[in-house]
């Protein structure tokens, strides 16, 4: 599903209709430029960079090459999650990318998932969904079981979710198939888990805008976060259960028209083939007054080959809110079910071996690809990931 299902549109076998975005009329909010001419080479855009392998255990070794996966970074660990269920987990390494535990509770019992669904990381607190609006939720980063939550079971699919109060969670579940009058759908709740109440904020988009992503949203204060979605030309700030729009992303030329976005699905698929408008995917992470997104085709790719996913146009676009100024480089995984982090000033990423080797053999590093190549002779089994750390620096 999402990812999965986007891809399966670039390779022509899907049947899509765009969503529009809420935020077409004139905005008084801060606008910035979102264009080819923001792009630059990969060193260009780095200020700072560490370069992190994971370094298995050396006895019974975990798999930790998997195409599903969820990054957290506290004070102490790299919380990195492979997802590939049925034998999803979590992997706790040091700072110093040192091997520390796994946590796995697959299983039927009541402490256990059968199915691990998304991630949250609240001070001492992890939480998992696990199906049917259920959260389980354990210590960290001792994982003693605390006790189930329960939200709406009609939830079936919750990828995003995180607790804004006692009570009270912000979600993004997958899309249930109902919708508005206006064959919408509203894209983002708070749900209550003492009192069953759900409130849908005032964002909508048209059913298979879904099929791309859920919603997303990044923490930039405690109790203020800014959301993001797929299609959408505006990131919104959801501060105190309120929601405003926050920042105008002008793609100029390559967005698309009302009209556009009502596509059929033979000409959407000659859109994609001919990558006609830039398009926001809907990722967000956000540290000290700077935003991550990504975008498909915010520059045309001549030599894009449906059948390799590593030719798709897809960019990492950096927005300096203060500055109103973005600056953008081709993305080092391209398309991902992968979840970074931001923290402190720095974005960190999972490389798994595709990614880098992949990077490497085209010079994406740039300066950079010799100090990887040399901390590469750390990996103990060649397909452990390589974790980034990095600092942008936004330039006139």
């Amino acid at each position: 599903m999402n990812l999965k299902n986007w891809i399966s549109i670039l390779l022509l076998s899907s049947t899509f209709i765009f969503s529009c975005s809420s935020s077409e009329e004139d905005t008084a909010f801060p606008t910035v430029k979102i264009t080819e001419h923001i792009i630059v080479d990969f060193d260009e855009a780095i200020a700072s960079i560490e370069f992190i392998p994971l370094k298995n255990q050396i006895d019974s070794p975990e798999n930790l090459n998997c195409s599903v996966w969820d990054l957290k970074v506290t004070e102490e660990y790299f919380v990195y999650s492979t997802i590939c269920n049925p034998e999803a987990k979590i992997h706790l390494f040091d700072l110093y990318g040192n091997y520390v535990k796994t946590f796995d509770k697959t299983g039927d019992g009541p402490e256990e998932y059968q199915v691990f669904q998304g991630v949250d990381l609240s001070k001492d607190t992890l939480s998992i969904s696990v199906g049917a609006g259920i959260i389980k939720q354990y210590r960290f980063p001792e994982f003693e079981f605390i006790g189930p939550v329960s939200l709406n079971e009609n939830d079936a699919f919750i990828p995003n979710f995180t607790k804004i109060s006692k009570n009270k969670w912000l979600t993004s579940p997958m899309f249930d198939g109902n919708l508005d009058e206006n064959g919408k759908y509203g894209i983002f709740k708070i749900e209550n888990s003492s009192t069953g109440e759900i409130t849908e904020l005032p964002l909508t988009a048209t059913p298979l805008t879904a099929e791309m992503s859920e919603g997303e949203f990044s923490r930039i204060r405690e109790n203020s976060f800014l959301l993001n979605y797929a299609f959408s030309d505006t990131l919104y700030l959801l501060e105190n259960e309120k929601t405003t729009p926050f920042s105008s992303l002008d793609f100029g030329e390559r967005k698309p028209s009302p009209d556009d976005l009502k596509m059929d699905a033979d000409r959407f698929e000659t859109t994609v083939t001919n990558q006609t408008f830039a398009i926001n995917i809907g990722k967000i992470w956000h540290t000290e007054n700077t935003s991550r997104l990504k975008t498909f085709a915010l520059s045309k790719n001549p030599n894009m080959d449906l059948s390799n996913m590593r030719t798709f146009p897809v960019h990492e676009v950096f927005i300096d809110h203060e500055e109103k100024k973005a600056i953008a480089f081709p993305s080092l995984a391209g398309w991902s079910n992968g979840k970074g982090f931001a923290k402190g000033g720095y974005f960190y990423d999972i490389l798994r071996t595709d990614d880098w080797i992949y990077a490497l053999e085209k010079g994406q590093f740039g300066k950079y690809g010799e100090k990887l190549e040399k901390i590469l002779g750390e990996l103990r089994d060649f397909e452990d990931p390589v974790l980034i750390k990095y600092q942008v620096k936004i330039n006139d």
